[in-house]
């Protein structure tokens, strides 16, 4: 009897010992299908916002329908028109926005991501570090910018001649440029709340890349990166830690801008800043002009030509009387109206 009740338990434990196996193996599976998903969607470009006119071109250069989350591939561009807007989610740590009238193109190989920003304006907001393995550049003709993990924006600066700029909103961001001429290469540290602007001189043999470094205060942003910094309340607060901005400045200047340029200090904002930003100005300017002056003048010589019919017929009744007074020596003035 012991033995038969030994075995019982021996077989028990066996039958324990296996399905605890199964389980742990069932749920080790599930994990990693998960985490596998997970990984999936973490690290894939989709196309997370889009506003007015947005093209998606493929690394052959034809067109892909622009849906929401639609995937992006190496080799994949994407432009907006003069009415567009578009968010890409890179990964769960990092959304870019492309302004209007602009223009980036995708290469990703592996953890190694880079933007080519050809037109425009680029926003970048990244939450996260970036890894020792991980990289993130963003680059335009000659510059590169790279990111580690922080928010702000590069673009073709329009109103200083195209010239290529970059704002930092948090964190710090290292710039290198290289002239294609004389191939000499210059790197800059560009910190929160700071702006650099690239000026390549095409005739020095020497200190041909320089980098312009300013500090910039709420009211040099432009419409376009507050509405950015306004519609998320946990990077409005990072940036303000990092600059010693006003959080309630910063959505004041939003709300006057009225979703226009307030300022235009930003390049791919410059086409549209200084369009945005002088309609106001002129309409408040040219009201008055084109009513009370334009209408004034215009009146006034249409008045005087009526004076003159008038006086025409001042001159013939002069003659009349001039007959009539020889009457008066003749008749009285009742004879002559009725002759």
């Amino acid at each position: 009897m012991e033995k038969t009740e030994e075995t019982k338990k021996a077989s028990n434990k066996k039958i324990y010992v296996i399905a605890a196996v199964v389980l742990v193996a069932v749920f080790v599976a599930a994990l990693c299908i998960f985490f596998a998903r997970k990984s999936i969607t973490a690290n894939t470009m989709r196309l997370l916002r889009i506003e007015g006119t947005v093209n998606v071109e493929d690394s052959k250069g034809g067109s892909k329908p622009v849906v929401d989350n639609v995937r992006f591939k190496s080799g994949d561009a994407l432009s907006t028109g003069s009415d567009g807007l578009a968010s890409v989610g890179l990964d769960d740590a990092k959304i870019v926005t492309l302004k209007n009238d602009s223009r980036t193109e995708f290469v990703k190989n592996g953890k190694q991501l880079e933007l080519k920003l050809t037109k425009g304006a680029l926003f970048f907001n990244v939450t996260e570090k970036l890894k020792a393995d991980e990289k993130f550049e963003i680059k335009t003709s000659t510059m590169t910018a790279g990111i580690r993990g922080t928010s702000g924006i590069i673009y073709y600066d329009e109103n200083a001649g195209g010239k290529e700029s970059l704002l930092v909103t948090d964190g710090v961001v290292e710039l290198s440029a290289t002239n294609p001429d004389t191939e000499e290469t210059k790197t800059a540290t560009v910190r929160a709340g700071q702006k650099a602007m690239l000026t390549i001189h095409p005739g020095r043999i020497e200190d041909s890349v320089e980098f312009d470094i300013d500090e910039i205060t709420e009211e040099d942003l432009s419409g376009f990166t507050l509405e950015r910094l306004t519609e998320s309340d946990a990077l409005m607060d990072k940036v303000c830690n990092h600059t010693g901005w006003n959080k309630n400045k910063l959505k004041d200047l939003f709300k006057d801008a009225g979703n226009k340029k307030t300022k235009p200090s930003e390049s791919a904002s410059s086409s549209r800043s200084t369009s945005d930003s002088l309609p106001p100005e002129t309409k408040d300017t040219d009201s008055p002009t084109d009513t009370s002056p334009v209408a004034t003048p215009t009146r006034k010589p249409r008045k005087k030509p009526t004076k003159r019919p008038t006086r025409r017929p001042t001159k013939r009744p002069t003659k009349k009387a001039s007959t009539r007074r020889r009457g008066t020596t003749k008749s009285n003035g009742s004879d002559i109206g009725s002759t």
